[in-house]
């Protein structure tokens, strides 16, 4: 048999035996295939042979590749079933006869049963063989002792793919290889070479001897193993399985350890590292300056203590493809690696699989299929939520104006809109139609094979939409939206296969497809190569070597990674079916050993062995809550190896610390933006009583017209005025029940009012309309509650609208009782607008002028008129409303300047002005009432005043407005935390920063 296996340390040179191998196959004219773990490790070699010029006549391919060439050579040419329609058949035949089990199915579990029948399939075990086998187990045990539903799931997964006509990939690979064991001169004499496993999974032990041992082509291999070490205890039952089929004419080359590998500066410690790591009694050394340990106070900043490691090296001229870091997902969070070596300026490759759902392409569709109303007696896998709508409206290119989604974010956050529906409504009473949306219903309602090409258009249109007529080539940040596409064009394909054999397994709606697409994924970032330093996995790095190595998140329960128990069958079961029936499962599973730490132990030793020059380990104390994070124990077996200073040197950066170079430009470190948007550090920060500068924005400030509302903020504390008016942060915030409650209480009255001057030519509330006023307000309420929601929050809609209509209702029995003599004759009087506010609506009257170039614009709630002509202004409050001896020196305006533009603008004589409550136990109005009128109105008497007394209250309210906006103009900006909050204390503390 003509197999050859390489067997030795890290450091005993394999790669160059394999190297000579290849080469000797070239120089007989063979066309050899070489053999890779990963795409990058592929990459490197086909790079290294063209260096070498034997890159011509070489195929340097993963192992799945090798399936590939093996099932092109047998001739297999059954269709394969995908990874969608298999989980979907899978789930199927979880559920058995009861639907239900189908939605409590997890995926991690159609994960793991998907692996285990993998297994089988290796194994070539039948589904008959594992039956029967269940059936001893029974039998010896008690009936309750087998899992009699994996055998039958099993049986019905083969069953199924024979009755759809497709074979699943263990099946196709099981074939091949045996195909060729029938008949290898299918194969012929193709050498394969196989380099940088570490160990072989069953397939792969099955494709060896099936190529070497029965085919009789010429197959290398290497395995890092040497006998007795307690490193590569993990890799002892592999290399048992590989020497049998070196036989008589197989050769096996157990190399010796070597040293030239690393630098001459850290050739005695690293190879003191390789050759003693988990070895009793090895004895101490310096570790020079070839090890150094990190340690952080928090992930963050583990990882900042390793960007500015690297950092160094790059500086000191090394290349950034000589460096690799190694990271695990339980230890380090790649999201944060990639935010702080991009701060640190650290150039970087990091390829990993991420979901459709993080490409803007993915989110979008995902959004836009989860829009589509469910079926006709069909519930929706997930109802559309207005952040669907969102995602879908939002894809780059989608719409021209991407404000418009901002826009209808803001409506919907201010309406309370919560369903897809609902956002859709708000988005088609201004815009047009989302007709995307109903062709997709459409598509639903014509079946499942429609709608999965109607969602493929989709995602080939969302990915067009920024690009058309462009012609643009994809730049270094595009090409995730192109990896997004292609794995989503892959999915549609295998849904489309699937809805055409099988149309009971495919989606049924929308909602279930974006389910679907929900676990496609694709591969996100570049690959190791030159000019970034490659982020990997610690399987990743296992054929070739770096420079310099930085072993991150070296932390308990990541490095060693704990064993995980078996869902299915676990190991004490399978130990029992083996006991009971001969058959074996588990013991060699996708590199998986029964001794996990073992295994630990030696991915461990193949990573700290890859450096050259420089092996760098980091952990983290605590994660960045301060929960303590204990550091691995392999920390400690490396340590065991040096000498003591190794970890008492050791780099150690606190939790949550920051550069001293930034806290020294600061000084207390704090970073503030003042109100002109500059930034100011530390001592620099803006004082609280500094004035505006910025010339075009004063200049808007003395030009743009005042409301009495904006006014009274200002006089109450000028920051927060300035924070509302003009930064406007509550935007997006829903509109407070009070303040709905004012909106919808203002236009059910003028439309009471309205009502009642209609039907009985007065607008005047008296007793003998007061059943009409009542039956208007209800018609009224029921009308105008739609444009007013009163709550947010459905639940509470029905109550406050109840307690409102009894306010209003005890207000207008009120004002009916009182018979003023006086007839509404203004409702919801505007000035001074020109249809540039919210509500777009242009007013017949102009501003108010308040003197110095100031206007004043508004809308008074109501105004009364007497027969004479006198007036009366009324604004309406919730309760509380202010006498008129405090009006000034509380700076309640409204009211007053209310009077004075009736005068002007109207030419009434107005004889007073008053809020009038609408809640609370006292109803009646308060403000001022000129006494010598000889009008008397239901309110309080000390707010009767005499004529002169209301003209001066009117004359110090505008020059106190006026002086108000003098102030504005001049960039007057002072903070007052005594008035700024309602009761009291400052409202915008973080933005404000005043001090009392």
């Amino acid at each position: 048999m003509p197999v050859t296996l390489i067997t030795g340390p890290a450091n005993a040179g394999k790669a160059e035996l394999v190297m000579d191998a290849l080469r000797s196959h070239l120089a007989r004219g063979e066309e050899p295939i070489l053999v890779v773990p990963t795409r990058a490790d592929a990459e490197h070699y086909l790079r290294e042979l063209a260096g070498d010029r034997a890159a011509i006549g070489v195929r340097v391919e993963r192992f799945a590749g090798l399936i590939g060439e093996a099932v092109l050579r047998a001739g297999i040419t059954e269709a394969v079933v995908g990874g969608l329609a298999r989980e979907r058949l899978l789930l199927a035949l979880a559920a058995g006869e009861d639907p239900q089990r189908a939605q409590g199915a997890q995926r991690g579990f159609v994960r793991t049963l998907s692996d285990l029948l993998a297994e089988l399939q290796f194994r070539r075990i039948a589904p008959g063989r594992l039956l029967r086998a269940l059936e001893d187990w029974r039998g010896a045990d008690g009936p309750d002792a087998a899992p009699g539903e994996l055998g039958r799931i099993y049986a019905g997964y083969r069953d199924a793919l024979r009755r759809l006509g497709r074979l699943d990939a263990e099946q196709r690979a099981v074939r091949a290889l045996d195909a060729l064991r029938e008949r290898p001169a299918l194969w012929g004499r193709t050498p394969v070479l196989l380099y940088g496993f570490d160990d072989l999974t069953t397939l792969q032990l099955d494709a060896v001897e099936t190529l070497g041992g029965v085919v009789d082509a010429p197959v290398t291999l290497s395995l890092p193993y040497e006998p007795g070490r307690a490193a590569f205890g993990g890799r002892a039952s592999t290399f048992q399985a590989l020497a049998p089929l070196l036989g008589e004419r197989g050769e096996h080359h157990a190399l010796k350890a070597r040293s030239d590998h690393y630098a001459p500066h850290a050739r005695r410690a690293l190879s003191h590292l390789e050759r003693s790591l988990f070895e009793p009694g090895a004895a101490r050394l310096d570790a020079g300056s070839a090890v150094r340990l990190l340690e952080g106070g928090g992930e963050r900043a583990e990882l900042e203590l390793v960007a500015g490691e690297i950092a160094s090296l790059l500086g000191s001229g090394m290349a950034a493809e000589d460096i690799a870091v190694l990271v695990r997902g339980a230890g380090t969070s790649t999201e944060l690696l990639e935010e702080v070596f991009s701060g640190a300026g650290v150039p970087y490759a990091l390829q990993r699989r991420r979901p459709i759902g993080d490409a803007s392409i993915g989110l979008a569709l995902l959004g836009l299929l989860r829009c589509v109303p469910a079926a006709d007696g069909a519930g929706a896998a997930k109802p559309g939520e207005f952040g669907d709508l969102l995602a879908w409206l939002r894809a780059p290119g989608l719409l021209e104006l991407p404000a418009l989604a901002d826009r209808l974010e803001l409506r919907a956050r201010r309406a309370g809109a919560q369903s897809a529906a609902q956002g859709r409504a708000l988005w088609e009473e201004r815009h047009w139609p989302l007709e995307t949306i109903d062709r997709l219903h459409e598509a639903q309602a014509r079946g499942p094979l429609a709608l999965i090409e109607r969602a493929s258009r989709e995602l080939y249109w969302l990915f067009c939409a920024p690009r058309r007529s462009t012609a643009a080539v994809l730049g270094a940040e595009e090409l995730d939206e192109a990896g997004a596409l292609a794995a989503g064009r892959r999915a549609f394909a295998e849904l489309r296969e699937l809805a055409r054999i099988a149309p009971e397994l495919a989606p049924s709606g929308a909602g279930e497809l974006a389910d679907m697409l929900e676990q496609v994924s694709f591969l996100s970032g570049e690959g190791p190569g030159p000019g970034a330093v490659a982020v990997l996995d610690p399987l990743a790095l296992r054929a070739r070597r770096v420079r310099a190595l930085f072993v991150c998140g070296l932390q308990e329960g990541a490095f060693p990674a704990r064993s995980r128990p078996q869902p299915l069958l676990s190991q004490e079961e399978r130990r029992r079916l083996a006991e009971v029936s001969g058959l074996r499962l588990g013991e060699q599973v996708d590199g998986s050993q029964a001794d996990q730490l073992a295994s630990e132990r030696y991915l461990l030793y193949a990573a700290v062995s890859r450096p050259q020059e420089l092996l760098v380990l980091s952990w983290h104390a605590s994660d960045d809550e301060g929960q303590a994070t204990p550091r691995s124990l392999f920390v400690d077996d490396i340590c065991d190896l040096f000498e003591e200073s190794l970890f008492e040197q050791r780099a150690r950066r606190a939790l949550g610390a920051v550069d001293d170079r930034a806290e020294d430009a600061t000084g207390d470190g704090r970073a503030t933006v003042d109100v002109n948007g500059q930034i100011s550090l530390g001592d620099g920060a803006r004082r609280s009583d500094e004035p505006l500068r910025d010339e075009l924005l004063l200049a808007e400030l003395a030009a743009r017209p005042w409301s009495a509302s904006a006014m009274e903020r200002r006089i109450a504390c000028p920051v927060a005025w300035f924070v509302d008016r003009l930064l406007r942060p509550d935007e997006f915030e829903p509109q407070s029940e009070p303040l709905a409650r004012g909106a919808l209480a203002h236009a059910v009255l003028k439309d009471t009012l309205e009502g009642l001057r209609l039907q009985t030519g007065s607008a005047r509330l008296r007793s003998a309309t007061l059943t009409l006023a009542r039956e208007l307000l209800d018609a009224s309420l029921q009308a105008r509650e739609s444009e007013h929601p009163l709550s947010v929050a459905p639940e509470r809609r029905t109550a406050v609208r109840r307690r409102l209509q009894a306010d209003l209702e005890r207000y207008l029995t009120q004002a009916a009782e009182a018979d003023s003599p006086l007839e509404p004759t203004e409702l919801e009087l505007g000035f001074g607008f020109d249809g540039s506010d919210d509500r777009g609506e242009a007013s017949a009257l102009p501003a108010l002028e308040l003197g110095g170039g100031f206007k004043l614009r508004g809308r008074i709630d109501r105004i009364d008129v007497g027969s004479r002509g006198e007036a009366v202004v009324y604004d309406y409050k919730g309760k509380d409303a202010p006498a008129s001896a405090r009006w000034i020196r509380d700076g309640k305006l409204q009211v007053a300047l209310y009077m004075r533009a009736a005068e002007q603008l109207l030419g009434l004589d107005v004889i007073g002005g008053l809020y009038q409550p609408l809640s609370g136990s006292d109803m009646r109005a308060r403000g001022v009432l000129d006494g010598d009128s000889g009008v008397e109105l239901d309110c309080v008497s000390t707010d009767v005043r005499e004529r002169v007394e209301l003209a001066e209250l009117l004359a110090d309210a505008l020059a106190k407005a006026r002086e108000v906006a003098e102030q504005t103009a001049r960039g007057e900006l002072r903070a007052q935390p005594g008035t700024c909050a309602w009761r009291g204390g400052c409202q915008y503390p973080t933005i404000c920063r005043c001090e009392r």
